[in-house]
């Protein structure tokens, strides 16, 4: 009876010390798992510990050792347009992680945040009407569109259509030609300051700017959907053999943008592109302007 009594003692400690090591464990793995998550992923405490005297440091550095001007003229005079995957971006990668060093940063370097697809450059790109008199357009093109390897020459179309609907009536009449696709718009002239100078009425509706849910979300659907079908339209043009595609770019404020396009129903005329970039081979594709300025860049 004794010697059962003390199996059972000895069983019962080693229960409890068993499932003292298992909670144990289980707590140490919890405690690294929280280790190993970064620290805007770790639940947040109920009251944040504000640190305001860190707070005013960097306000003082910004107000007062600010090097703004001279980071945004390194980027914007010295590496340029940083679309991804394109010379550029390495560029700037670099010169970054190089900014920091000097910063004192201990550990800055480039680390790959995963695989993006084929990279681009813009070389070389002009457009002109050829017939019935010649004219130049003012034109960049479409970021990942290939080299048209030697000038394209072709008849212009037009076409606005908005849905696969309306592509489905130009089937069979595009081998050869070139596409303009989009809508057309007027050329108005600049009658207004293209940089305006914020008053305090301006600055105090920017802090006090209200939080729109539905016309936001009304507004991604609706580019979500353009961006689908023009994925489509691209398909249908390469299916239909088209030559080039040209799409106007947006307009700017104060119609300090690209300003339009220009056409004359009925009016044949013939348009020659070339291209010079790096990408894959489909059917060319130009952003085009015809006004003042130019508002499609590749990327800032």
């Amino acid at each position: 009876m004794q010697s059962n009594y003390r199996a059972y003692v000895v069983t019962a400690v080693l229960f409890c010390f068993t499932f003292s090591l298992s909670a144990a464990d289980k707590k140490a793995k919890e405690s690294k798992a929280d280790d190993a998550m970064p620290s805007y992923a770790q639940p947040q405490p109920a009251v944040e510990n504000i640190d305001l005297a860190m707070y005013q440091r960097i306000r003082e550095e910004g107000l007062s050792h600010s090097h703004i001007m001279e980071y945004a003229s390194a980027l914007t005079d010295g590496i340029g347009p940083r679309l991804t995957g394109s010379p550029n971006l390495k560029k700037a990668n670099e010169w970054t992680r190089d900014q920091l060093t000097a910063m004192g940063c201990t550990n800055a370097h480039l680390e790959d945040w995963g695989e993006f697809g084929m990279g681009w450059r813009q070389l070389n790109t002009w457009v002109r009407m050829s017939a019935p008199d010649t004219a130049v357009f003012i034109a960049q093109a479409l970021p990942w569109s290939p080299s048209s390897h030697g000038a394209v020459n072709g008849a212009a179309i037009w076409i606005d259509a908005t849905d696969e609907k309306g592509l489905e009536k130009y089937k069979g009449k595009l081998s050869g030609k070139i596409v303009f696709f989009g809508p057309m718009r007027d050329v108005k002239p600049v009658d207004k300051p293209l940089w305006e100078r914020r008053d305090d009425a301006d600055l105090k509706t920017q802090v006090e700017y209200p939080v729109h849910v539905g016309p936001h979300e009304d507004f991604f659907a609706t580019f979500i959907k353009r961006l689908e079908f023009r994925e489509k339209a691209g398909k249908f043009f390469a299916d239909e053999h088209a030559a080039g595609i040209v799409v106007p770019s947006r307009d700017g404020r104060n119609n300090g943008g690209s300003g339009g396009t220009i056409s004359s129903p009925g009016r044949p005329i013939v348009v020659e592109i070339e291209r010079s970039t790096l990408a894959r081979p489909v059917i060319p594709m130009i952003c085009w302007s015809v006004g003042l300025f130019v508002a499609c860049r590749n990327s800032i």
